[in-house]
């Protein structure tokens, strides 16, 4: 059973889940170009798999290791067996995505992950006893309607693995933040930075290592070694002060706004679905979280 403990850090400017809601969608929204840069890059998955874990594993973990100083091993040893499991979810998550988009469409992905903020909230109620509000169920039925219809015009039916795939990806995502959550009071960081490598290390038998352009080595070292670790340093931190549901729903943003770094940089214009699904589960979140925060101050 995962401990839910009353935080113990103090917030430096927001309440609590105002913080929470703002380092989440911070790391959401620096995580938007990443599909983009991963195009640009342009490798095959194990090559790609290799680059990014390596560079943003050792990234993450160089940059803990100069913020902490001396107590950096201390930070390590703290992650414990829940951030041995967290790092091993981090890893396979890299696995089922790219296995998913390999044997599916986008479309049937992004249906399939839709169903993180209910399987997190599902996961939250049985493991960390939190109660979800009425409204974040309705606000999640909203955003899981509008990503359906992002996702309607290119489903298929019959790829059975890369579908199975896509609802793992979701499944481990929300494993993901409802251990955050559960052990709020530990610094998990460190584990992610572990789960990255893990990828790398399970894909560097498979990988080519083709020769690279300079224009490549960019769009890798700037997505691996700043968009992939600082995003994913935010999206570990802000689910330790607000539910787990609600930071998963949080980070379908990035489903519908990723597009739009694509449409802005190689003029691939979103359909009109993506438009208005992508609008609805905007407004949805932008709503929601403000009445959470009215909610919050008035408590």
């Amino acid at each position: 059973m995962l401990s839910l403990k009353p935080s113990t850090l103090i917030s430096f400017m927001y309440p609590e889940y105002r913080k929470g809601f703002v380092l989440t969608l911070l790391g959401v929204l620096i995580f938007t170009p990443d599909a983009l840069l991963i195009r640009l890059t342009n490798l095959e998955f194990f090559s790609l798999t290799v680059g990014r874990g390596t560079i943003g594993g050792l990234a993450m973990l160089l940059g803990l290791a100069l913020y902490y100083r001396r107590d950096f091993k201390k930070q390590i040893l703290a992650i414990g067996g829940w951030g041995l499991v967290l790092a091993v979810l981090q890893g396979s998550f890299t696995w089922t995505f790219y296995g998913a988009l390999m044997n599916t469409s986008v479309a049937n992905v992004l249906v399939f992950f839709a169903s993180m903020p209910l399987i997190s909230a599902l996961m939250s109620k049985m493991f960390l006893h939190e109660q979800v509000q009425k409204a974040t169920w309705i606000a999640i039925g909203v955003v899981v309607l509008g990503l359906l219809i992002v996702g309607s015009r290119g489903l298929i039916v019959g790829n059975w693995l890369g579908d199975f795939l896509a609802l793992m990806c979701a499944v481990i995502m929300a494993g993901f933040f409802t251990i955050v959550r559960g052990r709020r009071t530990v610094n998990l960081i460190p584990a992610t930075g572990f789960g990255l490598l893990l990828a790398a290390l399970v894909a560097f038998p498979f990988a080519i290592f083709p020769e690279m352009s300079s224009s490549q080595w960019v769009y890798l070292i700037i997505g691996a070694g700043f968009v992939l670790p600082v995003a994913l340093g935010l999206l570990t931190l802000g689910p330790r002060y607000i539910p787990a549901p609600e930071a998963a729903m949080l980070s379908l943003l990035e489903t519908v706004l990723g597009p739009l770094w694509v449409w802005l940089v190689i003029s691939e214009q979103p359909d009109a679905n993506t438009i208005i699904g992508g609008a609805i589960v905007v407004g949805t979140l932008l709503v929601h979280a403000l009445w959470r925060m009215r909610s919050a101050s008035a408590a």
